[in-house]
């Protein structure tokens, strides 16, 4: 019995969606809350990697320098959720080091940035 094209775009599409949740064990959400879009994180020279999964091998590479978040992201080809918790992981296990900007923690809250719009939209 032969696959249509379409059934075979259908699983590829179906097996997409599947690994990232597989990943992060079902997980949607990091261990941590201070991990940013714009948090840098380097990898720590002196933890081995052996027994790792691949896709956290190639985090740590990409990580041998300090990058940020999105970076990271974009480079070793996972969703921004996804590579949040296995960074997480990452930090719980302390293969990689995190720093933030402080200005991260003193950004304005919602409804200061919701005032200041209504401000401009009134001008």
């Amino acid at each position: 019995m032969s696959v249509s094209a379409y059934e075979e775009d259908d699983r590829s599409v179906e097996s997409n969606l599947i690994r990232p949740y597989s990943l992060t064990g079902g997980r949607t959400r990091p261990s941590r809350g201070d991990l940013t879009v714009t948090s840098q994180v380097v990898a720590v020279p002196s933890m081995g990697s052996a027994d790792l999964d691949p896709e956290l091998e190639l985090i740590l590479s990409v990580c041998a320098r300090p990058v940020s978040v999105a970076e990271v992201a974009s480079r070793a080809g996972l969703p921004l959720g996804v590579l949040r918790v296995l960074l997480s992981d990452l930090l719980d296990q302390g293969r990689v080091v995190a720093h933030t900007s402080p200005w991260e923690h003193r950004r304005p809250d919602a409804d200061t940035l919701r005032s200041v719009l209504d401000g401009i939209r009134r001008l």
